[in-house]
């Protein structure tokens, strides 16, 4: 056990040019990590249900975050702290929101499975050794230290400057907090849609445009497939800027980045469903790009608003 300890703090040292974070607060979010590992791991083998990381992905970062700021402001005070105080409470609002829509959709209960999932399972078929070691490594560790990996620029500032740093702080806040705006919004209107959807179906009424074609291609989505992703991806990105003016450009981007590589892997998961079962699907993706609203996009829609106000 010392000799591991010994290598984290080596690796540590390394990793944040030889001035790592002190150890105490190493090891709290180790253990956070381990317990959450072991519990996703148990959970998942128990219930046949691989969504256990998604029911924690809203929660981990900011606790993480909270864990970094408590101990800031421990060592430095208040005043001093401010700069950290300001990241947990934009990380907490982001998880929070995430943490209330998931609970609403029901991702808390033992059935709760996201969509994606079963047809992952479907994919192994009868491996299931191979699929309880992609769930050991990939979903269960892996994913677990990209959300250790998302909270890195706020670790690697523990031992720098703590307080908001003037205007460029600011715009990082303002920019953060607009993201999570953009997302909500976006996830309010795909379950606005989906819920009337339904509801239409069950009373066998009429449906018309997107109601007809069965998935959303208005608001935001008429700009870009995923906007709600792109936000979160977005987000993350952001919130590394804390970092860059107290230590320049570094590796804690490695957080942002793998996250962009996850979210790619679900988007094309997620499309593939689609298309089987909406046919005006493929005729989606070649108008609307998946992540970058085109300036053709932008420009057609445009016209079509302007020629709706002329015919009106």
């Amino acid at each position: 056990m010392e000799t591991l300890l010994d290598l984290k703090d080596y690796w540590l040292a390394v990793a944040f040019s030889q001035r790592p974070p002190p150890p105490a607060l190493c090891d709290t979010i180790l253990l956070v990590f381990l317990g959450s590992c072991l519990l996703c791991w148990i959970m998942s083998v128990a219930t046949d249900n691989l969504s256990q990381v998604d029911r924690l992905w809203s929660v981990l970062p900011p606790l993480y975050s909270l864990i970094i700021t408590y101990h800031t402001i421990a060592e430095k005070g208040l005043e001093k702290s401010s700069a950290m105080i300001v990241m947990s409470y934009i990380s907490c609002l982001w998880g929070g929101r995430l943490t209330y829509q998931f609970i609403k959709k029901g991702g808390y209960t033992l059935q709760g499975e996201d969509y994606r999932w079963p047809y992952v399972k479907e994919a192994f078929g009868d491996r299931k050794f191979a699929l309880q070691v992609f769930n050991l490594f990939f979903i269960v560790i892996y994913q677990n230290i990209l959300l250790i990996l998302l909270v890195v620029p706020q670790l690697i500032m523990v031992d720098r400057n703590t307080k908001i740093d003037g205007l460029s702080d600011i715009l990082i806040t303002v920019a953060y907090l607009a993201l999570v705006a953009i997302e909500a919004v976006s996830d309010k209107q795909q379950q606005v849609f989906q819920i009337k959807k339904y509801k239409m179906i069950a009373e066998e009424v009429e449906r018309k445009d997107d109601f007809k074609v069965g998935f959303l291609r208005s608001g935001f989505f008429a700009y870009c497939r995923h906007p709600n992703y792109v936000c979160e991806v977005l987000l993350w990105w952001v919130f590394a800027l804390f970092s860059v003016s107290r230590c320049g450009f570094n590796w804690t981007f490695i957080g942002a980045l793998n996250l962009s590589f996850l979210f790619t892997g679900s988007v094309d998961i997620t499309e593939q469903i689609s298309l089987k079962k909406y046919p005006e699907y493929a005729e989606y993706q070649q108008d609307v790009s998946a992540f970058i609203p085109s300036l053709r996009m932008l420009t057609i829609k445009k016209i079509s608003s302007e020629t709706k106000d002329f015919e009106d």
